[in-house]
């Protein structure tokens, strides 16, 4: 798909008829459109999604309020949004329309129709052809909200990035039929005659249903709960980002940030040093609780009253040697019978052999070793004690600066700031809360399904004694065989999707990266920047949206890796424009301007939202080359200018008011800027 043009009419803030023309040309695929915030920026990115698919983006405020404010005043009752575009070599045009009142009910809402020299040829299943150009599960992905892509790569939205890769890998078919297998399977396990060879096949079907609706009201419960979780995630970034954007907070808001960051290492040598004092005492306990029998083993051995027998003074060979020589040490013969041959034989009975005085020696190097290694033991734990505690503290003072920088925030009285900090905090009790039930829920469900499984396995034990039940359970076992083939090509397509994506984000990050960091993504998907050293570090907020950014790249890319994809399973991917909403909001200068280089090759397509704080001379210095086409969103109010400054922005040698005063209406309206 190539967007052609987009004519807005009463469609939220657009008043009467707004027209955007985007650029068609391969070599300056760029479509820039200037914008500050709150005059039409994320309408106009909803504008595309509503038209194609009647929805919008889940941060898109008032959604079901469509029609102007001031087309409702003056009599009018219908919106609409048009979208002209080219398709395989046709071109067609999209129209959707709101419409109040009672005559909504007998017009057509949404039409799609083909351009045939001139004339419109009406497409009869509108939807499934939209579907067919770019599949709406594919759609939000090439809608990029830049100001919020760090929700989407934070480390608890890997179920996210998932369901956004299975969305571009066109998984829907696949995960359609793996669920009709499933029911069916259910069916054919449900039809096992009940014999009496078989009679508890009725009792585990009952079980197993039971378990089944226990696992289906658990997994909706934990997609609500995702869900919300998603929302409560974006209206706490929504608030923080007012309080970084707000002057009087925000370096309050920046130094939070970093004691945040601080807190999550503190918390990571807490737990080391406490491990460290666990795995002490499994490994030192002995040392110490060995001290008493080791001293009195000690005494025993070296006991003067015990002395000649542990061990004896007198050697079992040498003295046996001395009766066989019959020559005494002092060199007298030692005649056989005599009382001097029999004082010597006497001293066999103190003497210890070999054995014996190995066993001794032995005893006393493990006794010697416990009390060398219990001397040094407490050292051991003393430091590591002392690292623990310094790791305690550092995190009290961290906590004391948090909770100063809370305070401060919360006594700010202007622009309803400390209203804000009082609504985050409850929304971080809020997603603590939301946390734990999905924890909980997820836990049940694992139980669950080991239940269902070991449930299974039983009717299929019993299931063969029986010839007649035999046929029913080869039939489900024949679903199951599907169903677990068909799962384990879409595992690995997701592996191909995996290191598509690695490769496409790496190749994203080399370009506009400051630092030297290794990209890892796991099969979870969890996404992280690594050093030299292979250990996962914290990411600024830029470096969030730059990923994002990248992830998007990668997916665009992925997409139309995939457009003539044969695979009967999957369907195939799409080639369409990328609608870029605010890319550069938490990127830095240098940051800007190397992405700046790079968003031209992401698509076929660019539609690029910037306001004036993005839209910095280095930035449109970049990209210059490469615009086709460039539109100012102006914005129009009824008040007077009063004691406001007149905004103008300098575009090609000429001014333009992006705030126009005493005008006789409220709202947004296009003005296009000529292209040098």
């Amino acid at each position: 798909m190539v967007l052609e043009e987009i004519r807005l009419t009463d469609f939220r803030c657009f008043y009467r008829e707004s027209v955007i023309k985007f650029s068609t040309d391969e070599n300056k695929s760029v479509t820039l459109i200037y914008a500050e915030n709150g005059v039409g920026k994320t309408t106009l990115l909803n504008a595309l999604l509503w038209c194609f698919y009647g929805t919008t983006t889940d941060r898109f405020e008032k959604r079901e309020d469509i029609l102007n404010y001031d087309a409702i005043r003056e009599g009018r009752t219908t919106a609409c949004v048009e979208v002209l575009f080219e398709h395989n070599n046709s071109y067609y045009i999209a129209k959707r329309y709101f419409i109040a009142g009672p005559s909504a009910i007998e017009r057509r809402t949404f039409i799609v129709a083909r351009i045939d020299c001139g004339s419109q040829i009406d497409i009869a299943a509108p939807d499934t052809f939209i579907n067919s150009v770019i599949p709406r599960d594919m759609a939000s992905h090439f809608l990029f909200d830049g100001e919020h892509a760090e929700i989407f790569l934070g480390e608890s939205k890997t179920g996210s990035i998932k369901s956004a890769v299975r969305d571009i890998l066109g998984c829907s078919l696949i995960e359609m039929v793996i669920d009709d297998l499933q029911a069916v399977s259910g069916q054919f396990r449900k039809q096992i005659p009940s014999t009496p060879a078989t009679t508890r096949i009725s009792e585990l079907n009952s079980s197993i249903d039971t378990l089944t609706t226990q696992i289906g009201l658990a997994s909706e419960d934990v997609k609500r709960l995702e869900n919300e979780r998603l929302l409560t995630e974006t209206q706490i970034s929504d608030i923080e980002e007012k309080l970084r954007n707000t002057e009087a907070a925000k370096e309050l808001q920046r130094s939070r940030d970093r004691l945040d960051e601080q807190r999550k290492r503190i918390e990571k040598r807490q737990k080391e040093a406490s491990d460290e004092v666990y795995r002490w005492l499994g490994e030192n306990g002995r040392f110490i609780v060995s001290k008493k029998i080791t001293e009195q083993t000690f005494a025993f051995l070296d006991d003067k009253k015990h002395r000649g027998r542990i061990p004896s003074p007198y050697n079992e060979e040498f003295v046996k040697d001395i009766l066989a020589d019959q020559t005494c040490i002092c060199g007298a013969h030692l005649e056989p019978g005599s009382s001097a041959t029999e004082r010597v034989s006497r001293l066999l009975d103190k003497a210890a052999n070999q054995v014996m005085r190995d066993r001794i020696a032995k005893v006393r190097a493990r006794l010697s070793s416990l009390r060398t290694e219990r001397a040094k033991a407490p050292n051991r734990l003393i430091k590591a004690k002392e690292r623990l505690a310094g790791a305690n503290e550092e995190a009290a003072i961290n906590e004391a600066q948090l909770g100063e920088i809370h305070d401060k925030l919360k006594g700010i009285n202007f622009e309803d700031i400390a209203s804000r900090e009082m609504r985050r905090s409850e929304l971080r009790s809020t997603l603590s809360l939301i946390d734990r039930q999905i924890g909980s829920l997820k836990s049940s469900i694992d139980d669950s399904e080991k239940k269902k499984a070991q449930f299974d396995r039983e009717i299929n034990e019993l299931a063969q004694q029986d010839q007649q039940t035999a046929v029913y359970a080869r039939r489900r076992n024949l679903c199951e065989s599907i169903k677990d083939t068909l799962e384990s090509h879409l595992i690995k397509e997701e592996d191909v999707a995996r290191k598509v994506l690695r490769a496409g984000i790496k190749k994203v990050l080399e370009a506009t990266t400051r630092k030297v960091l290794t990209l890892r993504m796991t099969n979870d998907y969890m996404i992280s920047l690594v050093n030299n050293e292979g250990k996962a570090l914290p990411k600024s907020s830029g470096e969030n949206q730059l990923l994002g950014l990248a992830f998007t790249a990668a997916l665009v890319e992925f997409a139309k890796i995939r457009k003539n994809a044969s695979d009967y399973k999957l369907l195939p991917g799409t080639i369409a424009p990328l609608v870029l909403d605010s890319p550069f909001g938490q990127l830095d200068e240098d940051y800007r301007t190397t992405t700046a280089l790079f968003i031209p090759k992401m698509a076929r397509q660019v539609v690029l939202l910037v306001s004036r704080s993005q839209g910095s001379k280095e930035v449109l210095d970049a990209l210059q080359d490469h615009i086709g086409a460039e539109f100012l969103l102006v914005r129009h109010n009824k008040d007077s200018v009063g004691d406001r400054k007149q905004e103008i922005r300098y575009l090609h040698g000429k001014d333009f008011k992006t705030a126009i005063f005493d005008s006789n209406f409220d709202g947004t309206k296009v003005v296009e800027v000529a292209v040098q």
